[in-house]
């Protein structure tokens, strides 16, 4: 497991896990919509398989950008993986441009908050400790195992496989997105097309 911290520093040349900004991917992706109010969705962040040192995707030459629809706050089912109120998206590292917002981009984008990762015991204990000691420099973990606020809704990918979990987002006043909870990213390491995204309210 590794924790993600925000980067007080000039980041590395190559670092592409961040919260916030504009999303790096190919120029010809397409900005995301909400599957159920039908609006565009904001930008919440993206990771690099390769930066996350989990042995099922970290030979991936992929990011996994995140989006959540916040348009309708807690109307469109953020909490399901399936729902289609988040979107998690795949893409290759090649040719990456900064992917520009469908129109106003304060309200699709978030300010830029790049993140550098601390490796860390998974005991759920010394996390909760280390996140209560240092709430405004941690903005989540890589790797280990979700700390489910609820119940495990590790979700299933559509060829069939039990996803592979890649990082938890906490909620922040400085970060601004979401609820009071945290965000779950996976992947599926069987077909390594799939990726979903889904939050839980304290």
């Amino acid at each position: 497991m590794a924790l993600l911290m925000r980067e007080s520093n000039q980041a590395p040349l190559h670092q592409l896990t961040k919260i916030g900004g504009k999303p790096l991917a190919p120029a010809n992706t397409q900005w995301v919509s909400c599957r159920v109010c039908g609006a565009w969705m904001q930008f919440l962040g993206q990771i690099g398989l390769e930066e996350t040192a989990i042995k099922e995707v970290c030979d991936r030459q992929q990011l996994l950008l995140i989006f959540m629809c916040s348009n309708n706050p807690g109307l469109c089912d953020e909490w399901d993986a399936n729902s289609g109120g988040n979107v998690a998206i795949l893409v290759s590292k090649t040719n990456l441009a900064n992917l520009e917002a469908p129109c106003d981009q304060e309200e699709f984008l978030l300010e830029e908050t790049l993140l550098t990762l601390d490796e860390c015991n998974d005991l759920a204990d010394t996390y909760c400790d280390i996140l209560n000691q240092s709430q405004n420099q941690i903005c989540g973990k890589i790797g280990g195992e979700p700390l489910w606020i609820q119940a495990d809704e590790t979700p299933i990918c559509s060829c069939g496989a039990r996803m592979t979990f890649v990082f938890q987002l906490e909620y922040s006043a400085e970060v601004q997105f979401g609820d009071s909870g945290s965000g779950y990213g996976f992947v599926c390491s069987v077909c390594q097309q799939g990726a979903k995204f889904l939050w839980q309210c304290c």
